[in-house]
């Protein structure tokens, strides 16, 4: 009896017998065990940057800045080489930018300056017959509404040549103009001088030569130009006035 139960222990430990009805519960002890996942998390892949266009365009500066310098102050053909093609870079960009801008012109046109001032020398004489006809209406218009006062002073030779400007351009114009003598002393250009009996002050004039518009109607007074002026830029300085000096570009 004691050798069949020996026999049956070894068999026990030994042997694999194979389950049956309740004997089934005994499997999970042959189960291979599940360890638990040690295995670090995989990092998310780091999505690289585009540098911001302006740090992009300081380094530019700068490599090309330097690289100057260091063919300046330590001459040599690899130095030269390095500073001349970040140069070339930067005339290869401007070309690159010049023709974006022609291509742009054509898809839009309305901001072409060309169309409206055209650059090309064939075509200043009409440009400035158009720029004188508006410069003519200018003064007409304003001579309508406001008197002119010329302050000028006898004894200064820039006053006196002023008015020598002064007398064409009201005969070119056919411009109504009072002189006024701020120190008594008439200029013979000028034999309808007035001498001036405060009303520079009165106006608060304190700069001279002097061109006043003056509104008799509503009293009001608007200077025109100070110091010389060629009878070109008088003209010019009438559609400035007219319309409160009004970029034409």
């Amino acid at each position: 009896m004691r050798k069949i139960q020996v026999v049956w222990l070894a068999a026990l430990l030994c042997g694999h017998p194979t389950a049956h009805g309740k004997d089934a519960g005994w499997q999970w002890y042959n189960d291979p065990v599940r360890l638990p996942d040690t295995k670090a998390p995989e990092k998310p892949a780091q999505v690289r940057q585009e540098p911001d266009i302006m740090d992009k365009l300081a380094t530019l500066q700068a490599a090309t800045k330097r690289a100057l310098y260091e063919a300046i102050l330590y001459p040599g053909t690899d130095n030269f080489v390095k500073y001349f093609r970040l140069q070339n870079y930067w005339t290869q960009q401007a070309g690159l930018f010049s023709m974006s801008a022609k291509k742009a012109m054509l898809e839009y046109p309305e901001l072409d300056y060309n169309l409206q001032y055209s650059h090309y020398n064939g075509t200043v004489r009409n440009q400035l017959a158009t720029d004188q006809a508006q410069q003519r209406q200018a003064i007409s218009q304003m001579a309508e509404h406001y008197g002119i006062m010329f302050f000028y002073r006898g004894q200064e030779p820039i006053d006196g040549q002023l008015a020598q400007v002064i007398n064409s351009f009201r005969e070119t114009y056919r411009l109504s103009v009072i002189p006024v003598s701020v120190d008594g002393v008439i200029n013979p250009m000028l034999p309808d001088t007035r001498v001036d009996q405060g009303q520079a002050q009165q106006l608060g004039i304190r700069f001279f030569p002097a061109m006043m518009l003056v509104d008799p109607k509503k009293g009001t007074v608007r200077p025109l130009s100070y110091g010389f002026i060629t009878q070109d830029d008088l003209a010019k300085q009438f559609l400035n006035v007219s319309q409160d000096f009004k970029p034409n570009f």
